[in-house]
């Protein structure tokens, strides 16, 4: 990636290493002119015994951080993680198409909440969080929810949907950050990056 950001005059910095395969969070960094270069993690992302959903998400995001941080030295890493939770179930990526129709029922016409943990980290610097917003679902049927399973869009989600895709139909209201539901809490991001001096959107134009 460039190591400029066109129409932000002074806004040029070493790019931040995303440690992540997502082109949902690629999409959020080229779409906010962020420099960024990719490096996919590659962990076990198993929960623990018992572990909560916003535990699991710290935890994973804070251990890509650290795997990409470890070789590289001196650079600034990002990773995170998200998943969708109802009730006492955690739903991550499903399996198969029957395991994307069981959450999909379990979603339809109630509300859930989507975890996103997110890290920066360089060296011995970590900054972690989680956030969390609640999304609302339409009752769907049955035949609607293995028609939508049937698009394959649901197969690589967490939730087994997309809220920036066809499954955006099925969404009665959000509730928090619409970037959180899609993996990546950028307004948190975004006062951390200025707080840490990593981006200086308005340098250069006039007060």
């Amino acid at each position: 990636m460039s190591d400029t950001l066109p129409g932000l005059p002074g806004a040029a910095l070493q790019p931040v290493i995303l440690a992540s395969g997502s082109p949902r969070r690629r999409h959020w960094m080229e779409a906010m002119r962020i420099p960024f270069e990719l490096q996919v993690p590659h962990v076990d992302e198993t929960p623990l015994l018992e572990e909560e959903p916003g535990d699991l998400v710290l935890r994973l995001a804070e251990l890509k951080a650290e795997v990409v941080a470890g070789r590289n030295p001196g650079r600034w890493v990002m990773a995170a993680d998200t998943t969708v939770a109802v009730d006492h179930h955690t739903l991550n990526k499903p399996v198969d198409v029957e395991d994307a129709v069981r959450m999909l029922t379990l979603l339809q016409g109630r509300a859930h909440q989507v975890h996103t943990g997110f890290c920066l980290q360089k060296d011995a610097a970590v900054h972690s969080f989680v956030d969390t917003a609640q999304v609302r679902f339409r009752p769907l049927t049955e035949a609607q929810i293995r028609w939508y399973v049937g698009t394959r869009e649901p197969m690589d989600k967490a939730g087994s949907y997309a809220i920036q895709g066809i499954g955006a139909l099925f969404i009665e209201g959000v509730e928090g950050s619409f970037s959180t539901v899609m993996g990546l809490p950028v307004e948190r991001m975004g006062a951390l990056f200025l707080h840490l001096g990593l981006l200086r959107p308005w340098v250069g134009f006039p007060a």
